[in-house]
């Protein structure tokens, strides 16, 4: 809301604005409807699509995951990804994303949510299933932040690292958010020119101060 108002104040016309989303969720549904009720102080507004949109930006997304994490697969790991989660349909990404790592032969890797399906306890049978030693466990989010250093590595009962530790694991934590990998911002990036592509199409003429 601020960001758009000081962008009307400085005499803005053309605006392309780029979410840092994971998907097309509840935030980001609020944020395009937020971009919509100030679209008519603008001539023209664009926004950019969140991190997984296309079967591009899956496949990308994951090479980026598994490139990151390859020096952990030896076979006898389990690689563990935990998501949010959200209770919009959007939540599909993941199981959308399971299956392609499964499809590309990366049936080591497991992505679960804090707060929706796949739930922990759902990745941990599917790990049991498999002769796994260690488990490693990595945010499949844009940050480490809160969820990641008490729902994933802390030491509270319900943590991802406690519980695969108690079904009796050697668990490494992996304290890096997907934004921390070049390869998810130049995905960010390309989803900017793309906003910006569409306002060009609209109008060859853009304001200098766009």
């Amino acid at each position: 809301e601020e960001a758009l108002l000081r962008a009307e104040k400085n005499g803005v016309r053309m605006l392309a604005v780029q979410p840092t989303h994971m998907m097309s969720g509840l935030e980001y549904q609020g944020l395009v409807k937020t971009v919509r009720a100030h679209e008519a102080s603008f001539l023209k507004v664009s926004v950019g699509a969140p991190l997984l949109s296309t079967r591009d930006d899956f496949q990308r997304v994951l090479q980026a995951v598994t490139e990151d994490t390859e020096q952990y697969d030896d076979g006898r790991t389990a690689i563990c990804l935990m998501g949010h989660g959200t209770t919009d349909r959007a939540n599909e990404v993941y199981e959308l994303a399971q299956e392609l790592l499964f499809e590309a032969g990366c049936d080591n890797y497991f992505i679960g949510t804090v707060e929706a399906d796949p739930t922990l306890d759902q990745v941990v049978s599917k790990v049991r299933e498999g002769d796994y030693k260690r488990v490693v466990l990595q945010p499949f989010m844009l940050v480490a932040g809160d969820h990641a250093n008490q729902d994933m590595a802390g030491m509270g009962s319900h943590s991802w690292k406690r519980t695969f530790e108690e079904a009796g694991y050697e668990v490494h934590c992996v304290l890096k958010g997907l934004g921390q990998l070049p390869k998810i911002r130049e995905i960010f990036v390309d989803h900017a020119r793309e906003a910006i592509k569409k306002l060009e199409a609209e109008s060859t003429n853009a304001p200098e101060n766009a």
